[in-house]
């Protein structure tokens, strides 16, 4: 039978902290409604099994550090009493009513799959196994230390998945390097998709100093874009006119190039029937273009 009980705070084992994704912002909001008004939502442990008046801390593990840092020595539980994987499937399952962050989920259900087969634990989590690969993957495809440093809140889970992980798999050395930088000075997830588009476009000379300073890099290249548009706008719509029609002349010129390769007698018909239907609407552009143009009073075509 499940009840709520006034514990103290070390009869609490934090058994999962690590698993646990940290938000400072979160953390704080908690705080100042603890301060105001109390600890509203009671935390759910379980009996230890090898320690008695122990529990093992299921799910509050802010209300806890919170609480730890307002100097209280009590807590409000909700004693279930169950095994600890009932009571881990069972706060995995109300994911509606307690929303948990992707990786915190993976964690714990890569903490389960030690012990149930991955079609036993979708079963209680009302999931199809696919559903739960997919939150394995999330931990399998995370090194140690990049994992670590998206529970510590230091890195954001896409762009540890997104850019950090791709990036240590083509070179670990540059993926640390990076790391600790943006460690010492955060980037927003638009200026690490930006920086990681350059690296991906660099020699490698060029790629070793971006990831060495990637702040430093990114306010040049934003100084650039700025000369850039600075001349533009100097230079009128017919300064930016002839610009463009510059960049879709090399284009056309490096596609026209491209041609006897992509649609040689070797290559597959259907991917040069694809290659082809591409083509089409830039064709019909083309002839709007033209068309504009032959409309104009005196234009001598």
């Amino acid at each position: 039978m499940e009840n709520v009980r006034h514990l103290d705070l070390h009869a609490l084992i934090p058994r999962f902290a690590a698993l646990r994704l940290h938000d400072r912002a979160r953390l704080g909001r908690l705080k100042a409604s603890i301060e105001r008004q109390g600890q509203l939502v009671p935390v759910v442990a379980v009996p230890e099994a090898d320690k008695q008046g122990h529990w093992v801390l299921i799910d509050g593990y802010r209300r806890r550090e919170v609480l730890q840092q307002l100097g209280q020595d009590r807590i409000w539980v909700a004693a279930w009493e169950r095994s600890v994987d009932e009571a881990l499937m069972a706060c995995l399952a109300r994911a509606p009513d307690r929303p948990w962050e992707a990786i915190e989920e993976a964690g714990l259900i890569e903490e389960l799959a030690r012990r149930h087969t991955l079609v036993a634990i979708a079963a209680q989590l009302g999931r199809d196994v696919s559903w739960v690969s997919r939150r394995l993957s999330l931990i399998k495809a995370l090194p140690e230390d990049l994992l670590a440093q998206v529970r510590a809140g230091r890195i954001s889970l896409w762009a540890a998945s997104r850019i950090l992980v791709p990036l240590a798999r083509a070179n670990a050395e540059h993926a640390r390097t990076l790391m600790g930088k943006l460690e010492q000075e955060p980037l927003s997830t638009r200026e690490l998709k930006r920086l990681y588009e350059h690296y991906e476009q660099a020699p490698r000379a060029q790629r070793q100093r971006l990831v060495e300073n990637p702040g430093l890099f990114l306010k040049a290249v934003h100084s650039r874009a700025e000369e850039a548009a600075d001349k533009r706008l100097a230079g009128g719509p017919e300064g930016a006119w002839y610009q463009d029609l510059r960049v879709v002349g090399a284009i056309l010129s490096r596609l026209t190039r491209q041609v006897p390769t992509l649609f040689a007698p070797t290559q597959d018909s259907a991917e040069r029937e694809r290659l082809a239907q591409a083509f089409a609407p830039a064709k019909t552009q083309f002839e709007r273009l033209e068309q504009a143009l032959s409309q104009v009073p005196g234009h001598d075509r």
